[in-house]
Parts: structure tokens; sequence; C-alpha cells
């Protein structure tokens, strides 16, 4: 009987403890992370790091380091969940019944960290309480050495917000301080997370659809890019419920670039298309995608043009001028590059696509072609020393506006009288398919 009852308690024990443990790895730092940090206090954030220290309970070899920003009284990260993953009902972790981890290399014993578990659609930085479900705490007891935190229920700030409504992970430490402490850490287990992804098979021709399909990684932004913000117009070419965004900095650091790493790298052979949805929400803007190799050397760059009307628009980069002994492996975007304004703009749906009948490479002697006046009113001039065949006049949706063949020219004048003022793109070829692309803008009369 005895030996029942302990066999049954040891039971019990072990299902308090399995109980106890977080079900969702939110970032290990090893593999790709199931969230996305939109924003940080601190001055640095490098979640590669070298674990300095793999014995004891972190083996890892790759940690985050994290440097305090000396001045936030409360230095956050915002974790959010990638894509279309969502947040389960947190009851459980309010309860009691199961607890968040986090495995943290401390510069000193008596450091509190706290998680806010939030609703990121409420909550922002001054309307504290609203929007907080709950916040939980844990104390280092160690210095530099591994240990892991379990945090414990300090309060429910916002008890109007239900159980099913947290989107947002808030992490703090040594709150109400101002200090530079820098911190490693690893193995961040969070509330459960549902993915819909999961069984969904990999399309290594989308780059990133800020979806289910994320093939690539975002390594620096001269801005903000928000990689799980809701579609703004879910009608027409771009049904998702997901897409990007990208605020650019305020002057002076107003390149508004941002970009990355394929984690499938290709030559011309394989794709000798690229293509990106974009939706600007403020007028037509310059949008530049860049491909370099794994050097980073640009290999090749287009400018597209936005729409000025607000909606999406699907823009294709001819990548067949890229020689196929050159591995395509970076990627740069870059709005608005260079203007003094803060500037933002929706991308959704970067991928690649291989068409044998893609125009060959722009011919250098095309690219001699003089186009002016630029900007221009009533009429058009094209010369050049070599002769071109067609000229293909677009508006930035990509609506044909004027077709001129069969031209066999070195000299030819377009009539735009009948063009509404706006941006249009200027597409001139030759018999042998090269061909040459120009920004050309009618003035406003």
């Amino acid at each position: 009987m005895k030996k029942q009852l302990l066999t049954l308690l040891t039971a019990s024990i072990l299902l308090v403890n399995f109980n106890a443990k977080s079900q969702s790895t939110w970032d290990d730092f090893d593999n790709a992370g199931a969230v996305v940090y939109p924003f940080i206090n601190g001055v640095v954030f490098n979640q590669s790091f070298t674990n300095p220290s793999t014995t004891g309970v972190n083996t890892s070899a790759i940690c985050a380091q994290y440097q305090r920003n000396s001045g936030a009284q409360y230095d956050v990260m915002l974790l959010e969940p990638i894509g279309l993953t969502k947040v389960a009902s947190v009851a459980a972790y309010a309860a009691g019944t199961k607890s968040m981890t986090i495995k943290i290399y401390s510069p000193a014993v008596g450091k509190t960290v706290q998680i806010t578990l939030e609703d990121k659609n409420i909550a922002t930085p001054t309307n504290y309480p609203l929007g907080r479900h709950s916040e939980y705490t844990a104390v280092t007891t160690v210095a530099n050495t591994w240990e892991t935190l379990t945090f414990v229920l300090a309060g429910t700030p916002d008890t109007n917000l239900t159980d099913t409504t947290v989107n947002r992970l808030v992490i703090l430490l040594d709150p109400n301080t101002f200090n530079s402490d820098t911190y490693l850490l690893d193995d961040i287990m969070g509330p459960d997370l549902i993915n819909p992804c999961l069984g969904v098979t990999p399309d290594v021709s989308i780059a990133d659809d800020y979806e289910c399909q994320r093939n690539v990684t975002f390594d620096f932004a001269n801005g903000t890019h928000l990689q799980n913000v809701t579609n703004p117009l879910t009608t027409g070419i771009n049904s998702s419920n997901t897409c990007g965004k990208f605020f650019k900095f305020i002057p002076p650091t107003n390149d508004g670039a941002f970009g990355g790493t394929l984690l499938n790298p290709f030559n011309s052979s394989t794709y000798n298309l690229a293509h990106i949805e974009l939706y600007s929400p403020a007028g037509a803007y310059d949008f530049k995608m860049v491909f370099q190799d794994a050097s980073g050397t640009d290999i090749l760059d287009t400018l597209f043009v936005t729409s000025s009307t607000p909606g999406w628009s699907k823009f294709d980069m001819d990548l067949s001028k890229v020689p196929t002994s050159t591995s395509i492996e970076k990627f740069v975007f870059l709005l608005n590059s260079p203007t003094s304004t803060e500037d933002s703009i929706f991308l959704d749906n970067f991928s690649f696509s291989f068409d044998p009948f893609v125009s060959i490479n722009e011919n250098d002697a095309l690219n001699a072609i003089s186009v002016y006046p630029n900007p221009f009113e009533g009429e058009i001039r094209l010369s050049s020393e070599v002769s071109f065949d067609e000229v293909i006049i677009t508006d930035i949706t990509g609506k044909i506006i004027k077709t001129i063949s069969n031209i066999n020219s070195n000299e030819l004048i377009i009539n735009t009288d009948t063009f509404n003022s706006g941006i249009y793109l200027l597409k001139i070829s030759d018999q042998s398919g090269n061909y040459r692309t120009e920004k050309i803008i009618k003035n406003s009369k």
C-alpha cells in the first residue's frame, strides 16, 4: 500500500512539473524564430552571439546579447508571433499551472526580469495599464553564469482583457532603473503558439509572403520593418490577411534601405524573374530592388514606381541579364532613396519564377539613347546612334498607354498631348529584344 501511495505521489509531482513548463519556444536563437522583434530600447541586440559558457544549463553554441539603454527607465523588448502564428489562451499561465522560462546570463545577483503579456492593438507606451493582460517576474540568483528563470504572476493590470486576446510578449530587464547592463538570453519559452503553417509544403520560389513561406532573413533596416501587419486591402491581386510594412527612419538616415539574405540562393538559369507586390498609402513612391552576391556586391537593380492611388500593384524584375555563373544570394530594398521625408510602404509576395520568353539583356547601345525633355509636356524626343524598333509607354500601374512598333530609326518624336500629368514608364526595344526602361514625368499644366 505504501509503495502504491509513493508511486501515485511521484506521478502527481511529475504531472505538476510537466504542466508547469511552457510548451512553445518563442526563440532559441539557433533556428528560425517563431517571433519578430518590432521594437527594442536596447543599444545592442546581437541574435547570433557566441555562448561564452556552454556548460551547465545552456549548452547551445549561440545565444543573444542584449545591452540596456541607460536612458530608458523601462527598457523593453517587444516579441510578436511571426506571420499567421497566434497565441493560444494564456489562462494556464495566469493560473500558475504553466510557467514561462528564460535562460539568462546576468551581470549580477538580484536583477529583476519582467514579462508582460499584452494586446498590441490596445497597449501603447503611454496608456498603462490598458492592454496589459498580466505581468510576471523572476529574479536572478547568480552572476556571470547561466541559469533558468521561471516566472510567476505578479499582477493583472487590465482585468477587462480576456485570456485569448494576448498577441505580444514584452521583456523588461531590470525595470525602473537607469543602467547599461549587458545580458545574454536564450531559450525564451513563452505562452503556447498556434502555427497554422504546420504541414504547409515549403515553396522555395517564394522568398517571403509574410505568412507561411518565410525563406529570407532580414538582416538590417534603416527604419522599422513590421513583418505581420494586417493587409490594408484584401481585394484585387492580394487577398492575403498579412503583409509587411516598412517605415523609413527620419532624416538624416533617409536612404530607406532594408534587406537581407535569401535562404535558397540561385542563378538566372533557375529563376529569371523576381516579383514583388507593393502598396503605397500616400502617393507614388520610388522603390528600388537590388540583388547582390554572397559578399554583398551589387549585381543588378531595378527601380519601380508605385501607383499614386492606394492599392496593390505587382512589379516584375528581369534577372536574365545576370550571368548564370553568378549566385544571387542577398537583396536590398530602398524606399524613396534619397529623400528628406519619412515614408512608409506595404509589401508582400516577394517571389521568383522562370519564363523562357523573357527578353535578353539590356543593350549598352540602347543605354546611350537620349530621352528629353524629362519632365515633359507636349512631346518626348528619343535620339540615339543606333536604331530602335519599338517603344511602349505604360502608366505606373502597368497599363499600356501607347505602343509604337516597327520604328527602325534612331530618332523619334512622341506626341503626349493626351497624356494626363503624372509618372510613366518608357520601354525602348530593338529588333533583337534588347531593351531599356526609363521613368518619365509629365508636368501638370
